[in-house]
């Protein structure tokens, strides 16, 4: 039988209509049990679940189809942007509609709970009660009913049968005595009336969606911050010259395109006419503005300044690296904490537990004598509404949320929530010196040449192979080369076939012979070679060696800086308690050195790929929390191994693709900002979580009737007051971050 090959696709789609955590915990089940669905992963602060399914069984319509079954709404649309946008125009309408609902329910139930609670009578008010109470329940909470018990039929309730149970037994009780009041009083019972109680409690809580809904979108207020930083527009220059307007959508890689002063650059790509400086502070932090001429990269999203410029688009829509950003900042929101783990275990089973003490509250009530027949009612009722799981749901979503958020907003690009709560329990800090704790733009400032290589063709020819060779690579070192190359006026000579060897350099063929350039050991050097060498790095200096069949034919010197703010930086961690060590593949000599003026006092020197992984796992080993800040290929193994791994957004696609944090500018000086950001999320998480379950603790018992005997019983209008504003109050907590 022939194996059918898995076509893995991956997406986020906004949901609509899910109002507690148990609601999300009911998307992501039908969503999971699906044929051909992966994985699936719903985050209630974000209303979006992640799907990872096969194509060839399953499609994004046949899954929005299983969500509407279960009653809520997936928007399937041709792109990211429009989706969103849909959930947007959705999200705005049902906020509309809501906040009407919330005030018909209101103008009907005031003169309903003020006429009840002051016991004015007048002819037939069973009935008015009645009437304005089945308007509020049919118009305003129909949603409630629909949802809740179609819910409870698939044996997966949430907090609208939560709901939709407390009020249609208060209405049904009170439309009982309504008609045959005769049949309690008969009994020595008063035949007592709840119908405000299930008003006020349809009020209540469509009032605590109403501000629930209007905190939660500021907590999304960094993402929409973000693609509002995406111009739907640019100015395309056509073939014969013309400028037209095109929607961004339109814009492919190649296509030239016109940017006017002001303006936000619409894609990645290069200058190819015009002087202008560029408004980068979105990417890198700094608020200082960045001169771009014709060759320099510039990015979407950035603004452009005074001068007017033409651009060659590289990388558009999706591939820029702002829809990188924007896109991993959702799928960071989206992403889990370890405590959220526990806190998903415990609302699976909450909904139901409720139900139960809430039936078990009206046995033992009543087992009392059936004068106790209305407390029983009261107090099951109020522990059905106190107990709604909406706080506890919203604790940790929204705080991970804000945070990334945050972070975001100033260059500290979260991928991972674990990768946020645990950055506050590092006490092991890994750091790379080449484009870390450096600027990472060495320069060359000596060279070195053997006899026949120092001037002339034979010069000439070698350092056109060596600037072919590492034209395309985006190392550092390399980098310096390329300048100090193209400074000297060479004119690059590409070998047939080159071969990158990690930690290590570049091999290559050309005219006949075997080349090298890279690690000065690997060339079998003679003295005078060797003595410069040494008498370079004896000063901190990296050294660059070339090699043609296996002799040494130049030596060149680099340098780099510190980058600013590293030293204060890492002072500033030290001080926290948090040991900070160096781990790089440079010699011992130049580590030393750069660690010295950094402040560090612990270098690990010369380590290989594997090396560097071999000291994170020992850590590991001896119980500490590591983190490792790297920005290169040669530090991906133990990105990937440590408990949080940082890169620099200047760093390699490897590198960042590997690490859960990225600083963006690619400043290690953010590093303590970011630890900063992760302890006071990881804060606000456990308050958030103290209060909910505190709350319940305290709010459940009290609901079911155990101060009753001190003339204390708490009224179902009471609970839904209590119940809404708890929501109210994460979310607001949250928003300190």
């Amino acid at each position: 039988m022939e194996n059918k090959k898995l076509m893995i696709e991956k997406a986020t789609f906004p949901v609509t209509g899910m109002m507690c955590a148990v609601c999300a915990g009911t998307v992501q089940k039908t969503v999971g049990e699906l044929t051909g669905v992966r994985a699936a992963e719903v985050n209630f602060a974000t209303s979006s679940v992640t799907v990872e399914w096969d194509s060839g069984v399953m499609s994004p319509a046949m899954i929005a189809e299983a969500v509407r079954k279960a009653g809520y709404d997936m928007i399937v649309a041709g792109d990211e942007a429009e989706a969103v946008e849909e959930k947007e125009r959705q999200e705005a309408v049902a906020y509309r509609s809501l906040k009407m609902k919330v005030i018909i329910a209101w103008v009907l139930t005031l003169p309903v709970a003020v006429l009840c609670m002051t016991h004015i009578h007048f002819p037939g008010e069973a009935w008015w009660y009645m009437a304005a109470t089945l308007i509020v329940m049919t118009v305003c909470g129909r949603g409630f009913y629909v949802r809740g018990f179609r819910s409870l039929i698939k044996g997966r309730p949430t907090m609208d049968t939560l709901v939709a149970l407390s009020t249609a037994v208060s209405f049904l009780f009170s439309f009982f005595n309504t008609l045959w009041p005769e049949f309690l009083e008969g009994r020595g019972v008063r035949a007592d009336l709840y119908y405000e109680g299930a008003a006020m409690i349809i009020a209540f809580v469509l009032t605590g969606k109403l501000m629930e809904g209007r905190s939660r979108r500021n907590t999304g207020a960094a993402l929409r911050a973000l693609m509002g930083m995406q111009p739907s527009e640019a100015l395309r220059i056509g073939r014969d010259g013309k400028i037209e307007t095109v929607k961004i959508s339109h814009i492919v890689p190649g296509d030239l395109l016109r940017v006017r002063p002001g303006e936000r650059i619409p894609v990645d790509g290069r200058v190819e006419e015009g002087v202008t400086s560029v408004d980068e502070s979105m990417l890198t932090g700094e608020p200082a503005k960045v001169e771009k001429q014709k060759g320099d990269k510039v990015s979407s999203g950035t603004v452009n300044g005074l001068g007017s410029v033409t651009i060659r688009a590289d990388k558009v829509g999706a591939d820029t690296e702002l829809s990188r950003i924007i896109r991993s900042v959702r799928e960071a929101q989206g992403s889990k904490a370890p405590v959220q783990k526990l806190v998903d275990r415990i609302s699976a089973v909450f909904v139901p537990t409720v139900i139960a003490l809430a039936i078990l509250t009206f046995v033992v009530w009543s087992a009392f004598g059936s004068e106790y027949l209305p407390q029983a009612l009261v107090a099951s009722v109020s522990v059905l509404v106190i107990a709604c799981p909406c706080a506890l749901g919203l604790a940790t979503p929204t705080a991970i949320m804000v945070g990334i958020g945050k972070g975001a907003r100033k260059g500290i690009l979260v991928k991972d929530a674990t990768a946020l709560e645990l950055l506050s329990k590092v006490n092991t800090l890994l750091l790379d010196k080449t484009g870390t704790v450096t600027e990472g733009h060495p320069r060359v400032t000596d060279t070195f040449f053997a006899p026949g290589y120092g001037e002339g063709e034979g010069r000439e020819r070698l350092c056109a192979l060596l600037y072919g060779a590492e034209i395309d690579s985006t190392h550092p070192l390399a980098e310096a080369l390329s300048l100090y190359f193209r400074q000297e006026g060479i004119v690059p000579v590409r070998p047939g076939h080159t071969d990158y060897i990690p930690g290590k350099g570049m091999k290559f063929e050309a005219d006949g012979k075997s080349w090298f350039i890279g690690s000065a050991d690997i060339a079998k050097a003679d003295g005078e070679f060797v003595s410069k060498a040494a008498e370079w790095q004896d000063n901190g200096l990296g050294v660059v060696a070339a090699s043609c069949d296996g002799s040494p034919v130049a030596l060149f010197c680099v340098e780099d800086r510190i980058q600013p703010g590293v030293a204060e930086a890492i002072r500033s961690m030290k001080d926290k308690g948090i040991e900070v060590a160096m781990i790089t593949g440079d010699k011992r000599s130049a580590a030393g050195n750069m660690a010295a003026r950094a402040g560090i006092s612990e270098v690990y020197a010369e380590m290989m790929p594997s090396g560097k992984l071999e000291v994170v796992l020992e850590l590991r080993s001896r119980g500490r929390v590591v983190a490792m800040a790297g920005d290169g290929i040669n530090d991906a193994e133990a990105l990937a191994e440590a408990d949080v791994s940082v890169a620099m957004g200047t760093g390699s696609d490897i590198a960042i693709d590997v690490a859960q944090l990225t600083l963006v500018g690619g400043r290690l000086s953010m590093l303590p900002e970011a630890m900063g950001l992760s302890s006071r999320t990881v804060r606000i998480i456990r308050e958030n979580l103290f209060w909910a379950f505190i709350y319940n603790i305290i709010g459940i018992p009290i609901a079911a009737g155990v101060l009753f005997p001190f003339g204390i019983m708490l009224t179902p209008m009471i609970a839904s007051a209590a119940m809404a504003l708890s929501s109210v109050c994460v979310v607001g907590n949250s928003l300190r971050i």
